[in-house]
């Protein structure tokens, strides 16, 4: 502190210089609010050198990376005249919508069939024409469940629902995309319900979301600190100046990410709120040091001197061990989560030199104000009770926090681990209907990329290759979360029994061959490229799932992994895995391995920073005790109640304990400066009226804040909120109850500190 005195002294002493240049750098950085991107997408959320990372590029080399949109058309049939009408219709809408590749529409309108009739084969597709009467209509029924291609993908297996599937070129404007694609379905709903999903369509609901969200946020969170500054000061200044530092470090901090270009994302879309948050603390701390110590002091520039040499070293140790709190998200190797950590440690920074600038020149400018700081009855009762209690029981505290924590850990070892993301949306968001719609009708919306090379036997045309594909193929179809699966196994067996008669024979080399170029004749390059390579060396297994379950999906793939020898014996195992799945399992493994790593680094950083400030071991594991055991509770809880540990709700432990720290810091500082002058109860009793009301004030500010993200329409979204803000009830509560019970019996070894 007192190397920045100098600076700070500015703030006071040239008030209207300090302001200006704040006002200055305001404008600078507002600019860069212009430059915000938003980014919706998981691609690149991995490291490079991941190796599952590496087998989603690997099979994306091979057959490309081919975006899909899904239109569904539910309704009691699909084999009316009306419903197969609007399939052709939706069909051929698709090719005006911008970026769809017009030759890559499937759908049972688009689809060349291969059927079997008593005089003969008969090939065509399957809506070249519409039935004309009730038996046209029931050989269309047969014609698809007998092709096991179209059955469970395309049309479910009751025929309630119709799929028509547009893949898009590379580069595709994903709003472009999505604003075509719901004016098809506005436009074709009713009587049939329309259903519009696949991934462009989810990452598309996810930025609108973002940027609902994110002009929601920022408003009400502002009119609530408004309320609760006004509750705890009853001044229009008391209002005014720390709104003003609030939004301050708002701007400062969106217009920082703009300029360095971190994008908003699911996770930085918080980031408002929660610098709505901890710019408030700050301003609670130095608003209430201010009215406090007003009554000793007659001109503006004294008491804003006084106010900063008593409340300055708190807010600056606390800004700087949030920021490095913050920091310690640089240990996760997934993306978001890091640039999170850079945007909260700068942002952090920011406020902080925000409060210990802003705020002492505006109040050097003012004539100190007459009345003494307001004061709770209600709240001061609270608090006195809280303090009493905790010393007079100190034995039944102890008991019921040791089974507190013996709960706690007990269900943290329940936590599931990923997001499911599905489950990004409430049950009333359209996107989530459509996608559990095709979930539990057709074979699913997720999918898992299996290449397999077929390099040892020769080929894909290898008879030996096909029948491990098969028999490959047959095994996954057992496990009860895949729905099915769509290789050119299937293209040669539908082709196999429609030329040669239901058999279940399979075909030898130059039948493999034949097949394979009748369908390379009928069909387009997309659709025939999508199974095999160029080469014919490698073949591509679609696995759907009905399941969105990351754990599922990471269970799944061990299991294939483990089986793949037993069906491929030449040349090991030749399967690299893709899709969007595999993005979700590694994601995961970052999250748990990220996680334990984080936890450790972030109550060391403030172990080390309150090792610099008290100079004391015992004090600054003191420090520690509040947050330690507000996290225990805190993850408890999430497993108690099933919330999962995914890319949201990884951000907790920086932000409870680089926030929750404040509580702690003030708590003591407070504490061991009374001491000096009082004996040690007469000490606690001051210290937690008094501190006591602004930690009181501060928890009661972040609550509020961090509860407004309970309104997005994310569901990880709105748990991280109202974790963080029970986290923060928790903090204080533990703070109030865990200090007053052991200070007291500590006595005898607690000198006071001399404060770096």
């Amino acid at each position: 502190m007192q190397v920045l005195n100098p600076f700070l002294q500015l703030s006071y002493r040239r008030p209207r210089t300090t302001l200006l240049a704040l006002f200055a750098l305001t404008l600078l950085l507002a600019a860069g609010l212009r430059q915000l991107e938003t980014r919706n997408s998981f691609d690149g959320e991995l490291p490079a050198d991941d190796p599952i990372n590496q087998g989603i590029e690997a099979v994306e080399a091979v057959f490309g990376e081919r975006s899909v949109v899904l239109i569904g058309l539910e309704a009691e049939s699909a084999y009316t005249p009306e419903a197969a009408q609007k399939i052709i219709d939706i069909s051929n809408a698709l090719t005006e919508v911008p970026h769809v590749l017009p030759d890559e529409i499937v759908s049972l309108s688009t689809l060349a069939n291969v059927s079997q009739r008593s005089w003969g084969l008969e090939t065509g597709g399957f809506l070249d024409e519409l039935p004309a009467d009730e038996a046209a209509w029931q050989q269309l029924q047969a014609d698809v469940a007998g092709n096991a291609m179209v059955l469970g993908r395309l049309v479910s297996a009751d025929g309630s629902l119709a799929v028509i599937a547009a893949a898009l070129e590379d580069g595709f404007d994903g709003g472009a995309v999505y604003e075509a694609v719901s004016e098809i379905a506005a436009h074709y709903a009713g009587p049939e319900r329309i259903h519009i999903t696949g991934a462009p369509v989810l990452v598309e609901d996810v930025q609108r979301g973002i940027s609902g969200d994110s002009r929601r946020f920022i408003p009400i969170a502002i009119v609530l600190i408004f309320i609760g500054f006004y509750i705890s000061f009853r001044r229009l200044a008391g209002v005014l100046l720390p709104v003003g530092m609030v939004i301050m470090s708002i701007i400062w901090t969106m217009g920082f990410m703009g300029y360095a270009g971190l994008p908003v994302t699911v996770v930085s879309n918080a980031l408002p709120v929660i610098m709505v948050a901890v710019a408030s603390s700050y301003a609670i701390h130095f608003m209430n040091a201010y009215y406090r110590l007003a009554g000793q002091y007659e001109t503006g520039p004294a008491l804003a001197e006084a106010t900063l040499q008593k409340i300055g070293l708190p807010i600056l140790i606390t800004g700087l061990t949030s920021a490095l709190g913050s920091a310690s998200l640089l240990i996760f190797k997934i993306t978001s989560l890091r640039e999170f950590g850079i945007i909260g440690s700068v942002g952090f920074l920011l406020a902080t030199f925000i409060c210990l600038t802003f705020l002492p020149a505006v109040c050097a400018l003012l004539k100190p104000p007459a009345r003494k700081a307001y004061q709770s009855a209600g709240l001061q009762r609270f608090l006195r009770a809280l303090t009493q209690m905790a010393r007079g029981h100190r034995r039944a505290v102890a008991a019921a926090y040791l089974l507190l924590i013996a709960l706690a850990v007990y269900f943290i070892g329940q936590v599931k681990i990923g997001d499911d993301y599905l489950k990004f949306f409430p049950k009333s968001h359209q996107g989530r209907i459509a996608a559990e719609t095709f979930n539990d009708r057709l074979s699913g919306v997720r999918t898992m990329d299996i290449m397999v090379d077929a390099t040892p036997y020769g080929g894909i045309k290898d008879d030996a290759f096909f029948r491990s594909l098969n028999d490959f193929q047959d095994g996954l179809m057992e496990y009860d979360e895949v729905g099915h699966t769509y290789s050119y196994r299937d293209v040669v067996r539908h082709l196999s029994a429609n030329l040669n008669g239901e058999t279940d024979a399979l075909p030898e080399n130059a039948e493999i061959a034949q097949y394979l170029m009748l369908h390379e004749m009928s069909a387009t390059p997309g659709e025939v490229f999508a199974l095999r390579s160029e080469d014919d060396n490698q073949a591509r297994i679609q696995v759907f799932l009905k399941s969105s379950d990351p754990e599922v999906h990471q269970a799944l793939y061990e299991d294939i992994q483990a089986d793949a020898a037993h069906f491929f014996p030449e040349g090991g195992t030749p399967l690299t895995f893709g899709g969007d799945v595999m993005h979700r399992i590694a994601l995961g493994t970052y999250i748990v391995e990220g996680k334990v790593l984080n936890i450790i680094l972030a109550l060391l950083i403030v172990f080390l920073s309150c090792l610099i400030i008290f100079r004391s071991l015992s004090k600054s594991l003191m420090a520690l005790l509040p947050i330690t055991v507000s996290l225990l509770m805190v993850f408890g809880l999430m497993g108690l109640i099933g919330i999962r540990l995914g890319i949201s709700t990884a951000l907790l432990t920086a932000m409870i304990v680089g926030i929750g720290v404040d509580f702690a810091v003030h708590y003591l500082v407070g504490y061991f400066r009374d001491r000096e002058e009082m004996p040690a109860d007469e000490a606690i009793g001051h210290n937690s009226l008094h501190t006591g009301q602004a930690i009181a004030y501060d928890a009661a500010s972040n609550i509020a804040g961090f509860s407004v993200l309970s309104f997005s329409g994310f569901l990880p979204v709105q748990h991280f909120g109202w974790l963080l803000a029970l986290s923060m009830l928790l903090i204080f509560l533990n703070t109030m109850v865990l200090y007053p019970a052991m200070l007291v019996q500590k006595e005898q070894r607690l000198a006071p500190p001399e404060f770096a």
